[in-house]
């Protein structure tokens, strides 16, 4: 897993918070603060998994391909595709490289 260097900060300050805490304020059992720590740095560790994860969707997002422009004819057509793969567009799954005329003799509606 990638994380940040600001991330890992982040992560060790607030462990550190909360064990700080469990201790001060869960009395003198030395049983409230260390399960104060595990489960702290559970949440932590939650959080920052999910921080994480949260950015590999968003480069997953920027990586995908980007639609073609929408030739006229295909407007509101539910075979309509668009997106080029490998640099070969594919324009519907019946004309996957587009039609000749201005009217699509197969056009349907959703």
């Amino acid at each position: 897993m990638n994380c940040s260097l600001f991330i890992k900060g982040i992560s060790a300050a607030a462990t550190i918070i909360c064990s700080y805490v469990s201790t001060q304020y869960l009395g003198k059992n030395i049983m409230y603060a260390i399960g104060g720590a595990i489960v702290c740095t559970g949440i932590t560790a939650f959080m920052v998994d999910r921080i994480t994860g949260q950015n590999e969707i968003d480069q997953v997002i920027l990586c995908r391909p980007r639609p073609l422009t929408r030739p006229t004819s295909c407007i509101g057509c539910k075979y309509y595709h668009g997106i080029s793969y490998n640099g070969s567009p594919l324009i519907c799954s019946v004309h996957p490289e587009g039609i000749e005329g201005a009217k699509c003799p197969d056009w349907q509606g959703f």
